[in-house]
């Protein structure tokens, strides 16, 4: 006869809330925002991580609640002040509010984190657009695209911030780069 396995209570609460993330995660990737929230639900706030207060927070943004969205990301910085995408998910709402010195701020505090994170750089230099300061839009902007090369969007928005900084030339070459990467 062999003998059950005998867990602990604390493992058997492991096993189930390693469940309960892995349904999190199905019913996110399908969309299933009602499921998701229920199944984040059955996670003591204390034992979120700070990718399910994101979700949260994505989540409470599609429903056009901002300010629980808010919330959210400040206790994903709390469970883990290390996860880059909290604070850029923090400066996406600001700048979406016209709040770019908190969006600004945010997304620093992301690319401090994550050096090689094109689009904390991009949305940076986004800030520096909105503020007219084109010589430090560029240098974000341009520090995107070192960072992934591919993303169109980059070269147009440096194009732009080229244009504005009256140098037509480079401008027109960053843009022919741009088309390039639009036609593939």
């Amino acid at each position: 006869m062999v003998a059950a396995p005998c867990f602990s209570a604390s493992a058997q609460e492991d096993i189930n809330l390693q469940e309960v993330r892995e349904q999190v995660m199905l019913y996110y990737n399908t969309n299933k925002t009602d499921e998701c929230l229920n199944e984040l639900s059955k996670i003591p706030d204390s034992q979120k991580t700070a990718q399910e207060w994101v979700l949260m927070s994505n989540i409470a943004q599609d429903s056009d609640k901002p300010m629980d969205a808010v919330l959210y990301l400040q206790k994903a910085i709390i469970a883990d002040p290390k996860f880059y995408k909290s604070y850029y998910n923090l400066g996406n709402i600001y700048f979406a509010n016209n709040s770019i010195k908190l969006a600004e701020d945010n997304y620093k505090k992301a690319v401090h984190l994550k050096k090689d994170f094109a689009y904390g750089y991009f949305n940076l230099g986004c800030c520096y657009l909105q503020k007219k300061n084109y010589r430090l839009a560029r240098y974000y902007i341009a520090t995107a695209i070192k960072c992934y090369p591919d993303e169109p969007t980059f070269y147009y928005n440096l194009a732009f911030a080229y244009k504005n900084l009256k140098n037509e030339k480079r401008a027109t070459e960053v843009l022919a780069i741009y088309e390039e990467l639009m036609n593939r």
